[in-house]
């Protein structure tokens, strides 16, 4: 019998059966049709067993352990050739080995003497059989995982290659023989560089380079060319294998994406050309826009002219007409114009300090002759409780209630519409104003809705349809509304009418900043320079200037012109220079060589610019132009721009407004046990962790709070109970915290007192305080929310009371 070969993990195995059962031979031994082959052994050296004096084969109908404890007597070993004989074994025990459910083999302790096993021993001997059947199930996976893996090896379409220190070729798959048409000799004989495309060898040299210096791995994108010319784009990680701290080779898989890169390309072509379509739609519509807004100038000041004139009744109202007919069109013009923009990219946030009850009147003015020949009355009703001056972007909210209130009129043939301005909640640092339009119309479905804020569409989309329009107004106006940071939306019954509300928050003027209330400022006399080679607008703001405000005007039609006369009124000055776009220089130019100019640098400057969109307030204030007015030009907005232009005269003359004091927040340390206790807090949370963290908070604060996983139980439960602080997350199932607070604010306003809601949102991004605020809440906390915010936003309850 032959020397059995070593098995490391099976030599432990028989070594330990050795010492637990206390023999001299411990053996495993596996059957197969040469008999038993012995893998590992301890004590005895022999490689196979003949069938006939083999032992696991004697055992092999058994389940368990098997103890002889005198072979001699045991009919299964008493004639075995090594009992008669030679080495004369009296006592044999051993453990049935199975692989996978079946007998392959035994774990055999054989000794000289009698002898018997105790029940631990036997236990030991059943449980490394059982190892050594754990270990054949590991070698076996592991046997099929290596025949998957060279399957894959070889079947799959990737490039599967070893690469060394040198850039050879180590080892690879058929796919690269077979895809880049060279034999395996050409391929392993010289450098891997002579299949990459030569604008591609210096990266690939540089990657293998530092993954061989650094043994980390890195991602390769490169080219191949096949022995026939072919490029072929591919892909892959390149991963070292490092021993001892050195790098010895990197394994890579390359993948072809060849196709993938064709298809990007195309992609991207087809992208770029769409994106120069939308270009120059965009473009297109701009310039018919601003093509028809400057004969629209001119009819809308015209009119303005006319409508100042002696006129009759009839011609008046004549006059009146086609001034409304005018700002529809004018409306419809700046809605085009806005979509363009904002396709293209523009329309950025422009905040001013600006008059809102002037700029609301001014729109309900128009309004009001856009209603004529209906039975339709227009009425405006502004909450005198909000200040003289707001800090935002006024023309973007004077688009958005033209659009809505011209919307109502529209669709309203007798009754009212009214805009309705009211605060709807204050902060330390907003103040969440409310805008309502209300009408007596036709009213919209609840099916309906979903379609109203679409652009380009109308709920009546047919030809012969009532009521024309583009389908831009409300499509605008909420897109303005979400740039300001605000919420939209409408509450409807067909026949009853509809109102449109939307609520946007302005922020608070900085600690003792005061607005001039009124002046004593006085144009009349005044010598201004009027820059304009347009003769229709000119002769519109010449009007304002001399026939309304007294004014001496004089008239250029170039920047050379205006320059030199500047400069030669020295000793009669002009005070202010209203221009428009000059044929000879462009406007910040102009502005730039006026200040340039000792004599004439103290000279205010006034910008007539056609749209919003043409407005650079930084780079007016670069170049020192004072204000800007939008055409058509009205007589109120030249008004404020000659305000804002010489207001160095007024500032002596100026009245402040007396500013309410607003009452201190409660400290933390003024809000008593008692207080807290008789405050009932409900918590709106769906996340369990966040929910349970922040009613601990609460409860060691002292109040009496309850939760809720999301809006739609929160308003539930304040239907029911009455609590008077409300923490709502924003993101939640079912119904979100703004819906929700929407909701909330309508069952107030049923009840007649107003509970408190404090945001608490994960999002901090700038414009979600005002989004909160916007939807009704009252503060806003950031999570994770800290102990001491959190109490100071609940103190805040007691003293807004």
């Amino acid at each position: 019998m032959a020397t059995a070969p070593a098995v490391p993990e099976l030599d432990n195995i028989v070594a330990e059966a050795a010492r637990a059962a206390n023999v001299p031979v411990a053996f495993v031994g596996f059957v197969d049709k040469s008999g038993e082959s012995i893998k590992a052994a301890r004590g005895w050296n022999v490689a196979t067993i003949p069938p006939a004096v083999s032992f696991a084969i004697r055992i092999a109908n058994q389940s368990d352990v098997v103890v002889v404890p005198d072979t001699t007597r045991d009919v299964r070993f008493s004639s075995h050739p090594l009992v008669t004989g030679a080495p004369n074994l009296r006592f044999y025990a051993g453990a049935p080995i199975f692989d996978d459910g079946s007998f392959v083999g035994a774990l055999s302790v054989i000794d000289r003497v009698p002898r018997t096993l105790t029940p631990e021993q036997t236990a030991v001997l059943r449980l490394l059989a059982r190892q050594i059947s754990r270990e054949l199930e590991v070698r076996r996976e592991k046997a099929e995982l290596n025949e998957r893996f060279r399957e894959f090896f070889e079947q799959t379409d990737d490039f599967v290659m070893s690469i060394g220190p040198d850039l050879r070729l180590i080892h690879s798959n058929e796919t690269v023989v077979g895809t880049l048409g060279y034999t395996r000799e050409e391929l392993t004989s010289q450098p891997l560089l002579r299949v990459v495309a030569p604008e591609a060898r210096d990266e690939f040299r540089s990657y293998f380079a530092d993954v061989f210096g650094s043994g980390e791995p890195r991602t390769l994108e490169t080219v191949f060319v096949t022995s026939g010319g072919r490029r072929i784009t591919v892909e892959g990680s390149l991963r070292p294998r490092v021993i001892d701290g050195r790098t010895l080779m990197v394994r890579v898989i390359f993948r072809d994406i060849t196709e993938r890169k064709e298809f990007e390309s195309e992609l991207g072509n087809a992208r770029d050309a769409a994106l120069e379509a939308a270009r120059l739609k965009s473009q297109f519509l701009t310039n018919v826009s601003h093509e028809i807004r400057t004969p629209m100038n001119g009819i809308v000041g015209m009119l303005d002219l006319l409508e100042s004139t002696q006129l009759n009744v009839e011609q008046l109202d004549y006059a009146r007409q086609a001034h409304a007919s005018a700002d529809q069109l004018l409306s419809i013009v700046n809605n085009v114009l806005y979509v363009s923009n904002v396709e293209a990219g523009g329309m950025g946030s422009q905040n001013v300090d600006f008059d809102l009850y002037k700029t609301l009147q001014r729109v309900v003015e128009v309004m009001k002759i856009a209603a004529l020949g209906k039975e339709v009355e227009v009425e405006f009703f502004y909450d005198q409780q909000l200040p003289p001056v707001l800090r935002g972007n006024q023309s973007k909210l004077r688009q958005v209630i033209t659009n809505l209130m011209d919307n109502a009129i529209k669709f309203t043939e007798e009754g009212k519409v009214m805009l309705r301005v009211t605060q709807q909640t204050e902060t330390d640092t907003h103040r969440v104003i409310r805008f309502e339009i209300h009408d007596t119309g036709i009213g919209i479905s609840e099916e309906d809705r979903l379609l109203l804020f679409e652009k380009f569409s109308q709920i009546d989309g047919s030809q012969s349809r009532r009521f024309q329009g583009t389908g831009l107004g409300l499509a605008t106006a909420r897109q303005l509304v979400e740039t300001l940071g605000g919420l939209i939306d409408v509450d409807s019954k067909p026949g009853v009418g509809s109102t449109f509300w939307f609520t946007i928050p302005f922020a608070k003027h900085a600690q003792g900043r005061k607005p001039i209330a009124s002046s004593e400022l006085d144009f009349k006399g005044k010598r201004a320079l009027l820059v304009d080679h347009v003769p229709t607008s000119r002769k519109i703001v010449h009007h304002y200037l001399d026939g309304t405000w007294g004014m001496r005007v004089d008239v250029a039609e170039s920047a050379t012109n205006a320059l030199g006369m500047l400069r030669q009124a020295e000793t009669d000055p002009y005070r202010v220079v209203i221009f428009d776009a000059m044929p000879d220089i462009d406007a910040f130019s102009f502005a730039r060589e006026v200040h340039a100019d000792a004599r004439i640098a103290n000279t205010s400057l006034i910008h007539l610019v056609a749209t919003n969109n043409d407005v650079n307030r930084e780079k007016m204030r670069e170049a020192g132009i004072n204000a800007y007015v939008v055409k058509p030009v009205g007589q109120s907005e030249l008004f404020d721009a000659m305000t804002v232009a010489l207001a160095h005269d007024a500032l002596s003359m100026a009245t402040p407004v007396s500013q309410p004091s607003s009452p201190q927040p409660a400290r933390p340390a003024d809000v008593s046990p008692d207080m807290r206790k008789r405050v009932r807090v409900l918590l709106a949370e769906d996340n369990f962790l966040n929910a349970k963290l922040t009613m601990s908070q609460l409860h060691k604060l002292g109040y009496e709070a309850d939760s809720v996983p999301n809006g739609k139980e929160a308003v539930e439960a304040i239907a029911k109970n009455d609590y008077q602080i409300i923490l709502m997350d924003c993101q939640m199932p079912v119904l979100d915290g703004y819906q929700a607070t929407i909701e909330i604010r309508r069952l107030d306003r049923e009840r007649g007192a107003r509970r408190r809601i404090i945001a608490m949102t994960a999002n901090a991004l700038e414009g979600d305080r005002e989004k909160c605020l916007a939807a009704g809440m009252d503060d806003y906390l950031a999570k994770p929310t800290k102990h001491d915010d959190l109490e100071s936003a609940l103190a805040k309850y007691f003293s807004v009371g």
